[in-house]
């Protein structure tokens, strides 16, 4: 597979918050009398305020349920970490060379992405950057506009359903990542973590990946 530049989703992909947004979720749920299975099922990948207005009660007032959320997910930063691998990919590319697209908030992703000893991009593309969320290919136009490059040119990272649609819509390469590849019709490739997978600098530009 080769690419220009590369572009991330970050919860999932580059760090785990698995047990802190669960948490989130199911109190969130519990306290609306609602299925907190049904939220996870369809919240990851997602904008929290897209999540809240899928199954919230009529009337629901969806910017304070968002700060909530959001505000129990910056108490949870001690429950962060890496994605296996993800910080010694990183740490080979060059600031131009890959950006992050995130459906959480930019103050929530920089506080995820320092517990988890993970670099900050230049290009970041955050929840309040975006019109639209996930599944809609905003934001991967956008942060492959930003680096200099068509969306075309782009290998996207992503774990969730929703990332990688919005990854295939905006025409990148897709490389789905996590220990289950149940999404792997979505993607190019697929990794369990970073460890499976090397980028080579070409002499054309840009990257070749060794899977």
């Amino acid at each position: 597979m080769r690419g220009k530049v590369f572009l991330f989703d970050m919860d999932g992909t580059l760090i785990d918050s698995t047990e802190v947004i669960e948490e989130i979720w199911h109190r969130w749920a519990a306290r609306h009398g609602i299925d907190g299975h049904a939220v996870l099922a369809k919240s990851h990948g997602r904008q929290a305020i897209q999540t809240v207005k899928l199954f919230g009660p009529e009337g629901i007032d969806l910017e304070a349920e968002t700060a909530w959320f959001n505000e129990q997910a910056a108490l949870g930063t001690d429950r962060i970490k890496p994605v296996t691998g993800a910080k010694e990919f990183l740490s080979k590319l060059e600031p131009h060379e890959w950006a992050i697209v995130t459906s959480a908030n930019r103050p929530l992703a920089e506080s995820w992405l320092a517990a988890a000893g993970l670099p900050q991009p230049e290009t970041f593309i955050a929840a309040e950057d975006v019109s639209r969320s996930k599944p809609d290919p905003e934001g991967y136009r956008k942060a492959a506009e930003i680096l200099g490059f068509d969306p075309t040119d782009a290998i996207v990272f992503e774990d969730a359903q929703a990332g990688m649609e919005a990854g295939r819509g905006a025409g990148a390469k897709v490389v789905g990542i996590g220990p289950s590849n149940h999404l792997a019709h979505l993607a190019d490739s697929w990794i369990a973590d970073f460890r499976q997978i090397e980028a080579f600098r070409e002499a054309s530009g840009g990257f070749r990946l060794q899977f």
